[in-house]
């Protein structure tokens, strides 16, 4: 370039340059996720139940992308939530993640998300349930009311209510152990928390968000006129509902299991629509929650650049198949509601692809233009988010769960195949569903003689995947 030239083009650049200083700095998208707790992927009026009530999530999906089939791969104990989490902050499958819940020091070595969000110059915020073994004061610059695992609870709220007896719990009663310990209920605090940051949130730079509802797990409490919306008697019970599961106790799931414990066995029908009821009643109070945090990011002018992530830890029977809680192998416990919403997420779509609610962890950073550690297990899913994408396009050919050492999964298309444990030195229970033809597992095809072929490959299918994340079982 000739030097009157390259002078020239220099001084341009300058040029350039100098309007550039005046303006306001690009900005990466801020990040809101709104974690819940023991939240059912069936739990959502705009999703397909019309007998809740959820009118704020309703307009997230609207302005949004729900996925239909997200998944959450397991858990080594009873609190699934301890799994679910530790997966999504450190980026490791359940075997590697597994040994990190004991050692401190190791697990605050890894990768942690939110100081990866902090490290690509975002702000971060906590407010709520953690449940992972770090201090959350070393991972994120604000943090307020950090919960414990679940609130406190009492006797009176299990093994009710009872045949014959009044039942000893009231579910609007504040006086209660629960949500309301402190004097008032842990998700309006949790969105005060939100509110309030959102409020104030740095102006320089964008910021990660963390707000993890403990509703609505157990004690399932809601004010009175949330509870009034959902007389028991006026609830239908789940298609699905049956007294009691054969063999309960080798899927892990035995009626002493904490979750179990809050209904009695068999189960009810009295017992089960009370339960339920009280249920969408906290699912519908926590709604009103996020309505606030959502109201609060639209005053403040922050929508528009703002990603939020919705999803819960893992998902609950409440009387579906015999269960009540999270640790069986049957859908509605390890499938997750997830919905993302904001500048350029597809508005008013759903996606069947299978994906891990893991996978929000690199696809946020991906949408933030920010990159996970490379030794993050899960994918991002950005691909099914471009516009025009269809809701149909897969993303993973399968994926597999697990819970201790009593059952497996493995989804294929709409093919499912679960392994239960029968004790020590007897083979695999085997069950086959067909999800599309039955997507409330109640019909299984694994001794059908038409369906030996695709059983034998499926199960190939999930040993070979087993191997390849360091399942215990695998050499089983």
């Amino acid at each position: 370039m000739p030097a009157c030239t390259r002078r020239a083009f220099l001084a341009s650049l300058a040029a350039a340059c100098a309007v550039r200083a005046g303006e306001p700095p690009a900005r990466r998208p801020n990040v809101l996720l709104l974690l819940t707790d023991d939240q059912a992927c069936d739990t959502l009026h705009a999703l397909g139940n019309p007998a809740i009530l959820t009118p704020n999530l309703d307009r997230l999906a609207a302005r949004g992308t729900a996925f239909l089939n997200c998944y959450n791969p397991g858990g080594w104990h009873g609190a699934i939530c301890v799994a679910s989490r530790t997966m999504l902050n450190t980026g490791r499958f359940l075997w590697d993640a597994q040994p990190l819940e004991k050692n401190r020091a190791a697990l605050e070595a890894a990768p942690l998300w939110p100081r990866l969000w902090r490290d690509g110059g975002y702000a971060t915020f906590l407010t709520g349930k953690w449940h992972v073994n770090a201090d959350p004061a070393r991972c994120f610059d604000r943090v307020r009311h950090v919960r414990p695992g679940m609130p406190p609870t009492c006797e009176a709220a299990y093994l009710r209510p009872k045949e014959g007896a009044p039942d000893p719990w009231s579910p609007s009663d504040a006086s209660r152990p629960g949500h309301w310990t402190g004097g008032r209920h842990w998700a309006a605090v949790t969105a005060d928390d939100a509110v309030d940051y959102l409020r104030s949130a740095p102006k320089d730079r964008p910021f990660f968000a963390y707000v993890a509802f403990n509703a609505p797990h157990d004690p399932r409490q809601a004010p009175a006129e949330y509870q009034a919306l959902y007389p028991p008697d006026a609830l239908a019970l789940p298609e699905d509902f049956q007294p009691a599961f054969p063999g309960a106790a080798a899927l892990g799931s035995p009626p002493t299991l904490r979750d179990e414990r809050l209904a009695p066995t068999p189960r009810t029908p009295r017992a089960i629509r009370t339960h339920r009821s009280e249920y969408y009643a906290l699912v519908t109070y926590l709604d009103a929650q996020i309505g606030r945090v959502l109201d609060a990011l639209d005053r403040a002018g922050l929508t528009e650049n703002t990603l939020v992530a919705f999803a819960s830890d893992n998902g609950l029977a409440v009387g579906r198949h015999g269960f009540m809680g999270k640790q069986n192998p049957f859908e509605y416990s390890i499938k997750v509601p997830l919905i993302l919403a904001g500048p350029g997420i597809p508005q008013g779509q759903t996606r069947r692809a299978l994906v891990y609610l893991q996978d929000l962890r690199p696809t946020l950073l991906d949408l933030a233009g920010l990159r996970d550690d490379p030794t993050c297990a899960f994918r991002s899913f950005t691909p099914l988010l471009r516009p025009g994408a269809d809701p149909d396009a897969p993303f993973r050919d399968a994926l597999h769960t697990a819970y201790r050492t009593h059952w497996r999964t493995l989804r294929q298309g709409d093919w499912k195949l679960i392994r239960l444990a029968q004790g020590k030195g007897k083979p695999f229970r085997e069950l086959l569903f067909d999800l599309r033809a039955d997507p409330l597992e109640r019909r299984d095809l694994a001794q059908d003689p038409a369906h030996a072929q695709r059983l034998t490959a499926l199960r190939q299918t999930l040993l070979a995947r087993m191997r390849r994340t360091g399942d215990p079982l695998a050499a089983k």
